[in-house]
C-alpha cells in the first residue's frame, strides 16, 4: 500500500527555489536510474519552498540524495523530510512511528479532534459543517426554527442548512441526529471547513452543494 512521504527543501530565496524545480524539470536518468524512483515524483513550489512528494520513503529518500548532490553544500539549503499521518491528518518527521495498535491510532485520532476544536474556537468559526438539503421551502423553515429553539445555530438559504461543528467527530454525530430527525428525503451531508456558518463575514460566502439545478 502505497504511502504519502514529502520532501521540503527549504532555500535562500524565490530565484533558488526556481532553478532547482528547473533542473529537476530536465533531469534525465538512465533506466536502471529511473525505475527504483516509480511512475512519478510529484513537485510543487511555495516562494522559496520546494516540496517533492513520492509514495515511498525509498524513493523519498533516493530524491533526497539526489537534491542533496545538486545543492552541493549544507548551508546551499535545509531538507526535511516528513511522512502522512491520516489518523491526525498532518504531516510529521520522518522519525516518528506511525501508530500500530489500535489504542495508538485511536490517540492519534483524539489528538486531531482536539487541534480542530481548539483551531474552531480560536479562529471563531468551526472547522466542520453538516448540510442538510430538505425537499421543500417549508419543511426547510420549520426544521430550521426547531433546531434554533434547541440552541443550534443554522444558516437557511431555500431548502439548504448549513450547521457548523467544531471537529469531525461532533459533525458526524450531529449528522446522524439530523438523519434522524429531519423529514423523510433529506439528505445530510459532512464537510470540512465550515466558515459560512459561523463567521461573521466569511471570505468565501458560497457553500456549494453538488449536482443541485433547482
Amino acid at each position: 500500500m502505497a504511502d504519502d512521504w514529502r520532501l521540503i527543501v527549504a532555500l535562500d530565496d524565490d530565484e533558488s527555489s526556481r532553478e532547482l524545480v528547473e533542473w529537476l524539470g530536465e533531469v534525465r536518468l538512465e533506466a536502471g536510474e529511473r525505475r527504483p524512483l516509480g511512475e512519478r515524483v510529484i513537485v510543487s513550489r511555495d516562494g522559496p519552498r520546494v516540496f517533492l512528494y513520492a509514495d515511498t520513503e525509498d524513493r523519498a529518500r533516493r530524491v533526497e540524495s539526489m537534491v542533496l548532490a545538486k545543492l552541493g553544500h549544507p548551508a546551499a539549503g535545509r531538507v526535511e523530510l516528513a511522512r502522512w499521518h491520516p489518523a491526525e491528518q498532518r504531516w510529521e518527521d520522518a522519525s516518528m512511528p506511525m501508530p500500530q495498535t489500535d489504542e495508538e491510532w485511536e490517540a492519534e485520532h483524539d489528538r486531531l479532534q482536539e487541534r480542530e476544536e481548539d483551531e474552531s474556537l480560536a479562529a471563531g468559526y468551526g472547522q466542520w459543517e453538516v448540510r442538510v438539503e430538505l425537499s421543500s421551502h417549508d419543511e426547510t423553515v420549520v426544521f430550521a426554527e426547531r433546531l434554533e429553539g434547541e440552541g443550534i445555530p443554522v444558516v437557511r438559504r431555500y431548502t439548504y442548512l448549513l450547521v457548523g461543528a467544531v471537529n469531525e467527530d461532533e459533525a458526524r454525530e450531529l449528522a446522524e441526529r439530523l438523519e434522524a430527525e429531519a423529514p423523510e428525503g433529506a439528505r445530510v451531508e459532512v464537510e470540512p471547513g465550515g466558515q459560512m456558518v459561523w463567521e461573521v463575514a466569511p471570505q468565501n460566502p458560497f457553500a456549494v452543494f453538488g449536482g443541485l439545478g433547482t
